[in-house]
């Protein structure tokens, strides 16, 4: 009799517990979900640009040829071309589609972002910060990319979820050395990832007393021991990719003539990309970095999420100050996460500060917040989804499309070289080169996937100018390119007149038609 009252007992209580569980789990897939919808609007309207060309065409290798990069550049990117190798192959090379796999990887960042809010703060602040991937511009932006950025920003928040868990839970030795080692296996993703985890170890083992109430039974000698094994786990899972990096660090010397390292760089680009932007969201964080710093059994997770937020930068300034050129604004997307639980957490303690002076719940203040982080938010995300978007006027796709509507098979094209290689107009050629059935393409040297660098190796046109005798040749010249002025006479020495030219936004086409003297 007493088991039979006990089953229905411990049968509703399993189901309450399941249901409790769902919902925990399907807010967090809802907003994420959501987020990775609304960030996915416009994936297919801006053209790749060079850093994107980069990921295509690594992506395109076979598995040999990706791995003949891999050994000489870009191996702090290998895990995410290796992915995009298999995504590529299921799903196609259109801008829509690979950047899908970014929009799915911010959605899981909102998700975890949530997560993580519910825990450390509360889970009307969680709701917020997951909400506000969508709109924080470098979110938006990282979303419709095809980098493996996004990827970090979501596999950084997620072990931050797990970090905070084993925190709670009092873990072994043995659990903390299995956290570092999936940092330092994430870490292959993209290298930087790993100043977030190493971050937040460091902060526990200089001050252990900051741990929670469960590992407090713990002593301040053990937890220091404990933080070690993670951090030293982290260090030999990364080992790898932190090897191959150092062999490949010239690759990341053009960084010191970039001017990254400015207020700006550090204070706006990161995650704000505009003024408006950064004094909106930088109020709300300093707001409630405060606000959870004074309120009880919030100072920890405060102190937690300020190192994520400003440890990785601090360190890369560093570097790049004493070492070597390292800082770049987009690395920093490592604490996406950071900004959106501090932000939230402020727009959370400006609704509560109203609330208590008002005594009373006050909706209108929070549409008002609303409207303000939407008004200064919305214009970026718009404009992050127009045809020139990237990289400050990529026309890659624009261009390419100019030479498939005018071009006709039999044709020769050629390119001048560009300012930089991921400007280098050739790169519309291996974007999308449906645009360029048919024609002659005399200037290739020896393909991209068979070398060990990112890009063609190409005759440059005034070698190859002599050699033509087509009746029509297209040359694509990229602004700024120091070769064009040549370009152009070596075509006009040649025999071949200018029969027009096309402004494409930064890329300018020529076409020469042979003519019967010279120009």
């Amino acid at each position: 009799m007493v088991i039979t009252q006990q089953r229905p007992m411990g049968g509703s209580g399993t189901v309450a517990v399941d249901r409790a569980g769902m919902r925990r789990f399907a807010v967090p897939a809802g907003i994420g979900v959501a987020v990775a919808l609304v960030d996915c609007i416009g994936a297919g309207i801006p053209s790749y640009w060079g850093d994107e060309a980069a990921s295509v065409m690594s992506g395109q290798r076979s598995l040999p040829s990706l791995l003949q990069e891999l050994s000489a550049v870009d191996a702090v990117h290998g895990l995410y071309y290796m992915l995009l190798h298999v995504w590529m192959w299921a799903f196609g090379t259109a801008e829509w589609a690979t950047r899908a796999l970014s929009a799915i990887a911010i959605g899981a960042l909102a998700a975890g972002v949530m997560t993580l809010g519910s825990r450390w703060f509360d889970r009307r602040t969680g709701i917020i910060a997951g909400l506000l991937i969508a709109v924080i511009p470098r979110a938006g932006s990282l979303a419709i990319e095809t980098r493996g950025y996004a990827i970090t920003a979501a596999a950084v928040v997620w072990l931050a979820v797990l970090f905070a868990h084993l925190l709670r839970s009092g873990a072994s030795r043995r659990r903390w050395m299995m956290f570092g080692l999936a940092a330092g296996v994430l870490a292959w993703f993209f290298l930087y990832l790993l100043l977030v985890p190493l971050a937040l170890c460091g902060l526990l083992l200089l001050f252990p007393r900051l741990a929670s109430p469960q590992m407090r039974r713990t002593d301040a000698a053990e937890l220091r021991r404990l933080m070690a094994f993670a951090a030293g786990g982290a260090l030999v899972g990364a080992l790898p990719i932190i090897t191959l990096a150092a062999l490949q660090r010239n690759q990341v010397s053009f960084l010191a003539h970039r001017g990254y390292l400015s207020p700006k760089g550090v204070l706006i680009t990161p995650w704000f990309s505009s003024l408006p932007v950064a004094v909106v969201l930088w109020a709300l964080i300093l707001i409630g970095a405060v606000a959870a710093l004074r309120a009880a059994g919030q100072r920890t997770t405060a102190l937690l999420a300020l190192t994520w937020l400003v440890a990785p930068a601090l360190t890369l300034i560093a570097v790049d100050a004493l070492i070597s050129p390292t800082y770049n604004p987009r690395y920093l997307a490592v604490s996406l996460g950071a900004v959106a639980l501090l932000a939230a957490r402020g727009f959370t303690g400006i609704l509560g500060a109203v609330a208590k002076r008002r005594r009373g719940p006050v909706p209108v203040a929070g549409l008002l917040l609303t409207a303000l982080v939407l008004g200064v938010t919305v214009p970026q995300y718009l404009h992050e989804r127009t045809p020139y978007a990237k990289d400050g006027g990529a026309d890659f796709r624009f261009a390419a499309e100019a030479i498939g509507q005018h071009a006709q098979a039999g044709d020769t094209v050629l390119f001048g070289e560009g300012p930089r290689p991921s400007r280098t107009a050739r790169l519309t050629y291996r974007l999308y080169p449906q645009e360029f059935a048919g024609l002659r393409d005399p200037q290739l040297v020896t393909p991209y996937d068979q070398r060990a660098g990112l890009w063609d190796r190409l005759a440059s046109v005034s070698t190859i100018a002599p050699q033509l005798h087509e009746n029509t040749v297209w040359l694509l010249e990229s602004k700024g390119a120091s070769t064009a002025s040549a370009d152009l006479r070596a075509l006009r020495s040649n025999g071949y007149v200018l029969s027009s030219t096309r402004l494409v936004h930064r890329i300018t086409i020529y076409e020469y038609t042979k003519g019967a003297h010279h120009e």
